[in-house]
């Protein structure tokens, strides 16, 4: 009889016939294991294993090097890396400060005083992803208007826009409105960004 089926009978006697329970204590007892003799075993087992353990000690010691080393490097390539972002970051922004006050003094200076100046200096644009301020630098020359940004972030924002030659510079201004991000009124002679 099986051990388990045994406990079932001890803890459970009543679901059992006489029979049963009498089978059940007629069968030889288990033989308990000797505890000494199992001791000296785990000890014999414990002491071959620990003439493998310089080996392994050296293994896990060139390991955890390899590791650290590959953790100094990336830590060190990182550091690198972002110190160039941060260079670039700053050339960056100091062409686009450059850049914007060009174009304030171009705006402060004006640009031809005409809205709808000679049709046949325009073209068709196109723009891929490109900033607001580069789009409205060349609606500027080619419709002869001042831009004025009320938020500095707007000029940032990058579309995709198309415009024909034919275009009236109130068309593209309609097409631009229909993005929620931005709102161009035209005043005169002035383009103002909010």
């Amino acid at each position: 009889m099986k051990e388990k089926e045994r406990i079932r009978m001890l803890l459970h006697p009543e679901r059992y016939t006489d029979e049963q329970l009498d089978q059940m204590l007629d069968e030889p007892p288990i033989p308990v294991p000797d505890v000494e003799d199992e001791w000296q075993q785990l000890k014999a087992r414990r002491h071959h294993r620990r003439h493998h353990h310089p080996i392994l000690r050296w293994a896990a010691t060139i390991v955890t090097v390899a590791a650290l080393s590959g953790i100094t490097y990336a830590a060190i390539y990182h550091i690198m890396k972002a110190s160039e972002v941060k260079e670039q970051t700053q050339t960056t922004a100091s062409k686009e400060a450059v850049s914007q006050e060009a174009e304030s003094q171009e705006v402060t200076l004006g640009v031809a005083p005409a809205v709808e100046r000679n049709d046949s200096a325009r073209q068709d644009r196109q723009f891929n992803n490109v900033e607001l301020q580069q789009i409205m630098r060349q609606l500027s020359s080619d419709y002869g208007v001042k831009v004025v940004y009320k938020n500095d972030a707007t000029r940032r924002l990058r579309f995709y826009l198309k415009w024909e030659a034919a275009d009236s510079l109130q068309d593209i201004l309609n097409h631009i409105n229909h993005f929620e991000k931005v709102h161009l009124t035209l005043s005169g002679e002035t383009i103002t960004i909010e």
